[in-house]
């Protein structure tokens, strides 16, 4: 039993030769490509030695090749980021406010990886990550350390799963320096379905 506990292990932590990892990059950004749209539900937690239990959040995702996205919570808060190229519009009970300067920098940052994430375009750039892959069975993992120095404030790691089936977005970790992590696992995906244009308003 102990033995077959060490191997499940074993495989589970493949990690992917060089030349492996560059064929399922390859593979994942190819999927991303022909990928027009995207839509699900997200659930959010947030774990911390600072709280007693996860803070979790829900809240949906919008995207629509090739750069404009909704971002929003709907539980336990109403807050949404709406994306359109450079443009982000932060909407907070019902008040639009368009973003500018350092704001516009820092969400720009994170709406880059979440944009990222849920596409795949732009996931595997080495020139802002150092990136390990893993094959754990079901799962195509990364690794991602950041390389810049205003990233590496936010996160030590990024650690994103994709489905090796439909080679789309499961669920992603934010590993934060103080140890705290963020995950945030999609649900109901649909692909290449119409999304009305007031999403993205």
């Amino acid at each position: 039993m102990l033995l077959s506990v060490i191997c499940t292990t074993t495989f589970a932590q493949k990690q992917l030769t060089e030349a492996q990892s560059q064929e399922v990059m390859s593979q994942l950004t190819q999927a991303a490509t022909s990928m027009r749209t995207l839509q699900c539900r997200f659930v959010q937690e947030k774990l911390s030695s600072m709280l007693v239990e996860p803070s979790v959040s829900e809240g949906t995702l919008h995207y629509k090749a090739p750069s404009r996205m909704r971002w929003e919570y709907v539980k336990p808060y109403a807050f949404a980021l709406v994306v359109s190229g450079d443009r982000i519009v932060k909407i907070t009970n019902g008040k639009s406010e368009a973003l500018e300067g350092n704001s516009n920098r820092i969400f720009q940052g994170i709406v880059n990886i979440i944009m990222g994430s849920a596409s795949g375009k732009k996931l595997f750039d080495l020139s802002v990550f150092d990136v390990v892959m893993h094959d754990d069975g079901t799962f195509w993992k990364a690794e991602m350390t950041p390389k810049r120095r205003d990233m590496k404030r936010m996160f030590s790691q990024l650690v994103f799963h994709f489905d090796k089936k439909s080679q789309i977005i499961d669920h992603l970790e934010f590993i934060e320096p103080q140890g705290d992590r963020t995950v945030i696992r999609f649900e109901e995906v649909q692909i290449n379905e119409k999304i009305a244009e007031e999403k993205f308003q």
